[in-house]
């Protein structure tokens, strides 16, 4: 959290605006700005991943629910 904390401000505001070039095996290439590439392309990469995962591991028998997934929906569960 300090580093976040620690960082420049106007730096991550000008990385909003910078451009940001992926090109895939095949030469696809997909130009875009900063801001589009976190809201885009990283953002649903990192949510494909953590589902797969989940999936992954709850296919091979690992105990795992909902409530591992989304915590802060049963953090103020209260007990009967």
């Amino acid at each position: 959290m300090a580093k976040l904390a620690g960082a420049d401000q106007a730096s991550i505001d000008d990385g909003a605006e910078r451009q940001v070039s992926i090109t895939l095996a095949d030469g696809l290439v997909f130009d875009m700005t900063g801001q589009e590439y976190a809201v885009n392309w990283a953002t649903p990469q990192f949510y494909f991943h953590l589902v797969t995962a989940y999936n992954i591991l709850r296919h091979n028998g690992v105990p795992l629910g909902k409530a591992e997934y989304v915590q802060h929906m049963f953090a103020y569960l209260r007990q009967p």
